[in-house]
């Protein structure tokens, strides 16, 4: 081989081998613009492509798999959320396999434990390419192990958080379908109910635990969302007015004496008992405090489960919308 001929070929395999290590050095990471638009980058790892995206979280910007394979979600009351938009989370907390609605949907998810007292191992176990929570508390070491999103608990209605987890999950258009189809579903009964709905009748939620009482509005679970936003319907006066907190809060605390004055005009009640307020609860509803309120006196009471109960999500919704109009319809 000639002189010249050698330094060409020197020449190009130089080039060459600075090109790979160019790719090797800028593959991995997403790209965003000086207007801070979003624009895909691909990560090439053991010959498969991974795509990834940007999102603009409460915690800063962070760097997300454009199709997340395996989601733990560290709230249970995210989990619902996630389930309706076709994604099977690979974890959940313990509380979300109590649920009826929920269980035909959970085969093979892994129990990570308490939400408050997660298993940081078993999450790391599961190899999730994505975490969603609200804890403040356990973020810090989530993202140690994976991307994680947090969304602050109570910062957006149901419908506003399920799209907002379906941009998080690149499932908006599913987002939206779900969406449109239980406001179908909220249409036919709030037809079914249109006398009880037109009457102008007041129902409130009231709740036992071993210590406290409680009043709850719409943004708290306990069938309030389906009540108070979605058929219409209001709690008594005095509830929305004069203990405001329970609608600008999401709950109230209330005293045994208070009960008259807070729950007498109402013409249904919703009553939950807690595991720890069953004594409690045999108790008050023994008293002539309780007995005397007008809804008590025409059999108007229903007792939900608060497991049942607890959650706001199209899946745990639907599930609250059938029990309390059947309950409604049956106490015309």
């Amino acid at each position: 081989m000639s002189y010249f001929k050698f330094r060409a070929s020197a020449c190009l395999f130089i080039i060459s081998f600075m090109l790979v290590l160019s790719a090797c050095a800028t593959s991995g990471g997403g790209t965003v613009t000086e207007s801070g638009q979003l624009t895909a980058s691909k990560t090439t790892s053991t010959g498969d492509e991974a795509v990834t995206r940007t999102y603009e979280s409460d915690k800063g910007t962070i760097t997300l798999p454009e199709h997340p394979q395996r989601v733990v979600v560290a709230v249970g009351d995210y989990v619902g959320d996630v389930l309706a938009l076709g994604i099977t989370p690979v974890g959940a907390p313990d509380t979300v396999f109590d649920a009826p609605y929920y269980k035909k949907y959970l085969n093979g998810v892994a129990n990570i434990g308490d939400s408050s007292a997660l298993s940081l191992e078993k999450v790391i176990t599961l190899k999730p390419d994505m975490i969603i929570t609200y804890d403040e508390k356990a973020y810090e070491n989530l993202k140690k192990i994976a991307p994680t999103v947090f969304i602050p608990y109570g910062k957006y209605q149901y419908k506003d958080r399920l799209m907002e987890l379906g941009k998080v999950l690149n499932k908006e258009q599913e987002a939206k379908n779900c969406l449109a189809d239980f406001a179908t579903k909220i249409a036919e009964k709030k037809q079914a109910l249109s006398d009880v709905i037109d009457s102008g009748k007041k129902i409130a939620i009231f709740e036992i635990t071993g210590k406290e009482l409680y009043l709850y509005g719409k943004s708290y679970g306990r069938g309030g969302a389906i009540l108070y936003d979605e058929l219409g319907l209001h709690a008594p006066e005095k509830v929305e007015k004069v203990e405001k907190a329970a609608f600008e809060k999401g709950w109230a605390s209330i005293s045994i004496e208070a009960l008259p004055e807070m729950l007498g005009d109402a013409d249904y009640l919703m009553l939950g008992i807690r595991g720890d307020g069953v004594d409690q609860g045999k108790d008050i509803l023994s008293k002539s405090v309780w007995k005397n309120l007008s809804a008590v006196k025409s059999g108007k009471v229903y007792q939900y489960s608060i497991d049942d109960f607890y959650f706001q999500d199209p899946i745990a919704l639907t599930y609250q919308l059938e029990r309390i109009s059947d309950f409604l319809v049956s106490k015309k």
